[in-house]
């Protein structure tokens, strides 16, 4: 299932499917999502919708952006905010607050490949410029995406990726589908977010039998028809989500489905607040966070579910009034940017770690931690070695190997250290130090003069560190590396620089992410490569 739903490099389908998570949560009104049909044909910004779309979504993004709780985000984050319009002014030629609605739709979604076929619609409340929204797009999206941007009218843009015209020409006006109920409620103008699914356009694995334990529950839902959902922005956050099947029997069992989605999301939460509680003692703006997921936890058990016929139905409404929504909000960036931080740490290890096998693959041994000259003085860095094995290979060749890292030609290539070996976090614009350091000497994995053979790690690679973050950084081309005593305690050379985390790679390739660091004994055991030693539990 994983890799039929699999979206490589579609910023647009990533939003799409956030979307569609967010809407069939528990944050709904009791209202209806089927507004009143308007006259037809549909707005132009509907009508070149599929009625049989495996997704779809339609956002009022004027609503979005003036809305209240947008100018409080707005307002708290202004760097990212102003970051948001910039881009949106570079890629379209408009202001953010000149876009009127989005609409977004995957005709099919049976395989990866049917992914890039996507379309989406813009309108803006006054002319746009066709040719700079194409390039600003074509910059977006790459040199080699299959784009194409058509011009309706004046202040419509219907842009198509994978190379595929037929959805440039609008549907029918008496089109009729399974989605045709959720598009007449995008017309109607009454909802923020409108979004749908036609099941029998995703991947089958949906609907077998083998789907994994965790979502097997849900499965009432993607043996439906289709999924339709409103979200509403006033003073709450109002949601109506409903599920059409063919039958009685299986609307009943949808309803279920959407209230053990429900139930679940609301006791996961409330598994996870007194981590929150606990950690809002220390962290002042956790509490505005702690506060709020108390109200979703309330939201979420306090949701209806109903049928009607072979409908399923669920609603439930989230108040915004006393809500600490810009502190909360502020907690959460941070919290997400610290978690991001953490994971492209982990992320550089593993392609030091890919790096580090390619070279071995080659040269038949892993790299030594350094170039050294005829006397044995270090010159280069093992980070300079890999270059190749990184994509990096050009500036590889811009070194004098024979050079230490300081020569007249050597240095200049120090401030093009590759992003892999800058520490998410802490590096800023032109630093060229790294923490990304391995142990040397005395038995460990690396040596100066001579690189080891993975196979010839007698403690096995799984227990033998590879690289870790140091507790200091050096210039990425200096062989300045963490000399091995075992009779020192070498905690205090790894550093906990990843958000108060310490990351170590093993030479199987392998990263841990670790709050706190082992023993004494347990680190010298994981530095020796032919040590014997027993690995401690306390890693």
């Amino acid at each position: 299932m994983s890799r039929s739903l699999c979206i490589p490099n579609r910023v647009l389908c990533g939003a799409l499917l956030v979307a569609l998570v967010v809407v069939t949560g528990p944050l709904a009104t009791e209202r209806s999502c089927y507004a009143q049909p308007p006259a037809t044909p549909l707005p132009v910004e509907l009508r070149y919708v599929p009625h049989d779309a495996a997704l779809f979504l339609y956002a009022d993004g004027a609503k979005i952006w003036s809305h209240e709780v947008t100018k409080t985000f707005r307002a708290a984050d202004k760097s990212t905010f102003n970051t948001l319009e910039e881009t949106a002014t570079k890629v379209s030629g408009m202001k953010v607050e000149d876009l009127k609605t989005v609409v977004v739709f995957f005709p099919k979604v049976k395989q990866p490949q049917d992914t890039d076929k996507t379309g989406f619609v813009l309108t803006f409340t006054k002319a746009f410029d066709k040719e700079k929204l194409a390039t600003g797009l074509a910059g977006l999206f790459g040199k080699n995406a299959k784009l194409k941007v058509f011009a309706p009218d004046e202040k419509t843009a219907l842009v198509l990726l994978g190379g595929d015209d037929t959805y440039s020409k609008p549907q029918l006006p008496n089109e009729d589908g399974p989605l045709t109920p959720a598009l007449k409620a995008a017309a109607s103008g009454k909802h923020t977010l409108v979004a749908g699914a036609t099941f029998t356009n995703l991947p089958d694995e949906l609907r077998k039998d083998d789907l994994p334990g965790q979502v097997r529950g849900f499965q009432p839902i993607f043996l439906a028809d289709t999924l339709i959902a409103t979200l509403d922005l006033g003073k709450s956050i109002d949601l109506d989500v409903r599920v059409k099947t063919r039958r009685a029997g299986q609307a009943l069992d949808a309803e279920k489905a959407l209230a053990a989605f429900a139930k679940l999301l609301g006791d996961e939460l409330t598994r996870e607040l007194p981590d929150f509680e606990k950690e809002a003692t220390t962290d002042a703006g956790l509490k505005d966070v702690v506060k709020v997921l108390k109200a979703v936890v309330t939201t979420a058990k306090g949701a209806k579910f109903e049928v009607d016929g072979t409908e399923a139905r669920m609603t439930a409404t989230l108040p915004l009034a006393g809500l600490p929504l810009a502190g909360a909000y502020t907690a959460a960036v941070q919290k997400a940017q610290q978690a991001a931080a953490v994971s492209q740490s982990a992320n550089n290890l593993k392609q030091i770690a890919l790096a580090m096998h390619n070279y071995h693959d080659t040269n038949n041994a892993m790299p030594p931690a350094a170039v050294c000259d005829k006397r044995g003085k270090p010159q280069l860095s093992w980070r300079v070695l890999i270059l190749p094995y990184i994509e990096q290979d050009a500036l590889y060749k811009q070194f004098k190997l024979d050079e230490p890292w300081d020569s007249d030609n050597n240095k200049k290539l120090i401030d093009k250290m590759p992003k892999v070996y800058a520490m998410p976090g802490k590096h800023k614009p032109g630093d060229t130090d790294t923490y990304y350091r391995v142990f040397v000497g005395n038995g460990a994995a690396f040596d100066w003069l001579m690189g080891a053979k993975l196979q010839g790690i007698a403690d096995g690679t799984s227990n033998t560190i590879m690289c870790v973050t140091a507790a200091t950084a050096v210039p990425w081309t200096k062989p300045d590396e963490l000399e091995f005593d075992p009779e020192k305690d070498m905690g205090k050379l790894i550093g906990m620089v990843v958000n108060g985390k310490a990351q170590i790679s093993l030479c199987d390739g392998s990263v841990r992410t670790l709050s706190k660091l082992p023993s004494k004994e347990t680190i010298t055991a994981l530095i020796t490569r032919n040590g014997g030693e027993v690995i401690g539990n306390d890693f």
